[in-house]
């Protein structure tokens, strides 16, 4: 009978990312707006949205030199139409893969060149967004306009081009509400949509439009695939943890590469709109739209194994851990589980405060499991802590996947609590089902906006899962 055992190491994550080709100028342009010129109107979780992105691109072979982002105050209008033209475009070769990926407000302006039958056009809202007359109608300046949009993925030199748009097709409100099961935040949630009096209202249809395009229909011939959250007179939903469709299709991804299955871009679409359904209020759901290429959404990405070390998550709880100012010591009570053997796990804590232990496996998902729905109050004083100690109602089993998982501590005088920071697998009343929930980029982005005075330790251990 085989054993699985795990082994408590120093090493590095074995981890799956998508395959990139023989290219050095691949490009992707990141763009994401949460605050905007216009009061009233900003958004949250942008940020989280522009990580999750990035981490995609990193599991598609992206460098971190190959990608370009635009944020808040720089995402102007003029910028993302700059970049466009000139990251996205100069050096570019036909087969090296361009990215482009906007997180904001969508909404719809007249359309002035007589190519929209229903007379509207969808924009893209950047950050200095105005409201405006024009040819005697309400209107709007600061925005990317579809025609525009297209102008500009059509003068691409690549013929494998990836458009991404988490945000209304068009809107009717842009104030906060609450989800009814509370399966996303336990906060306010928000329509990505922008409007105004007098905005043009499209007809309903029971799908998007696709981005215009010189020369007719898409065909195999178009140089791009366009994925969108949302189909006219849909809103697409964003909360404090990032855009509902950002995270399903981020999630997806990283799941369908991990447990090497194909990925193609209409997979994609089809598990972001399983997870927007399962997320959202049945009457706010809405749909992603797939257009351009059907070559390139049906075409297989290609996996690869990268450095163990080069894991998203595995590296930003690296840089977390290089952030802190003190070290805390974590150790195992033995080098070498079998699968299912309770695993303790010992920290010296060096003063009172607030423990948060994390985990990254070798498919780099990370997992808080200190504090759990077990044992919700992290709390502890100084000295010796086991985990888990006799008093705690739960216990740690060593699990798959096979490879080296992360153990991680954070230790914070500033209340600080991870368990109550993630966002999935929660059920219809706000429950965690799951023994110890998917950790989300929030909470390990939390101990970096502790305050600046606060005390902040952190400290690891590595186990690697092996036959």
């Amino acid at each position: 009978m085989t054993v699985h055992r795990i082994a408590l190491l120093t090493g590095t994550l074995a981890a799956l990312a998508m395959a990139a080709p023989l290219s050095a100028e691949q490009r992707a342009l990141l763009v994401g707006v949460g605050q905007y010129e216009t009061p009233g109107i900003d958004l949250p979780g942008i940020d989280l949205d522009l990580e999750r992105m990035h981490d995609t691109l990193v599991r598609m072979g992206f460098t971190d030199a190959q990608i370009h982002t635009l944020r808040d105050g720089e995402a102007t209008s003029t910028h993302v139409i700059e970049s466009f033209e000139t990251w996205l475009k100069q050096g570019v070769q036909p087969q090296d893969r361009v990215v482009f990926y906007f997180s904001g407000h969508g909404s719809n302006i007249p359309d002035t060149n007589g190519d929209e039958d229903d007379g509207v056009d969808e924009v893209l809202v950047t950050h200095d967004m105005k409201r405006a007359r024009i040819n005697g109608r309400p209107s709007l300046t600061g925005v990317v306009v579809d025609d525009k949009l297209g102008q500009l993925i059509a003068a691409l030199p690549s013929r494998n081009v990836w458009i991404i748009v988490d945000s209304c097709h068009s809107g009717t409100i842009t104030r906060s509400f609450n989800l009814k099961n509370r399966s996303l935040a336990r906060d306010a949630v928000y329509k990505k949509s922008f409007n105004y009096p007098g905005m043009p209202t499209p007809a309903p249809r029971v799908t998007t439009r696709s981005i215009r395009r010189a020369g007719g229909p898409v065909s195999n011939a178009d140089n791009y695939v366009s994925l969108t959250a949302a189909g006219d007179g849909e809103e697409a939903i964003g909360t404090s943890k990032g855009g509902v469709f950002t995270i399903g299709l981020t999630e997806a991804f990283t799941r369908l590469a991990t447990q090497g299955k194909a990925v193609t871009v209409s997979a994609l679409k089809d598990e972001a709109a399983a997870y927007i359904r399962s997320k959202v209020d049945q009457q706010l759901v809405h749909t992603p739209q797939l257009t351009g290429s059907p070559r390139l959404a049906t075409g297989a990405l290609q996996l690869v194994s990268t450095t163990p070390a080069e894991g998203p998550n595995r590296m930003r709880l690296a840089e977390l851990i290089a952030a802190q100012g003190g070290a805390l010591k974590v150790t195992a009570s033995a080098p070498r589980y079998a699968v299912d053997q309770p695993v303790s796990l010992t920290v010296e804590v060096p003063g009172a405060g607030h423990l948060n232990v994390v985990t990254v496996d070798a498919d780099d998902a990370a997992t808080v499991i200190f504090p759990n729905r077990h044992q919700t109050d992290n709390a502890v004083k100084p000295g010796t802590l086991r985990i888990p100690a006799e008093d705690m109602d739960f216990e740690l089993l060593a699990s798959e996947p096979l490879g080296r998982t992360l153990v991680v501590a954070f230790l914070t005088s500033a209340p600080l609590n991870f368990y109550n920071e993630t966002l999935d697998e929660r059920d219809a009343r706000g429950r965690i089902n799951v023994d110890f929930p998917a950790l989300s980029h929030t909470a390990t982005r939390a101990i970096r906006v502790a305050p600046r005075q606060a005390r902040s330790y952190a400290g690891q251990v590595e186990f690697e899962v092996a036959k």
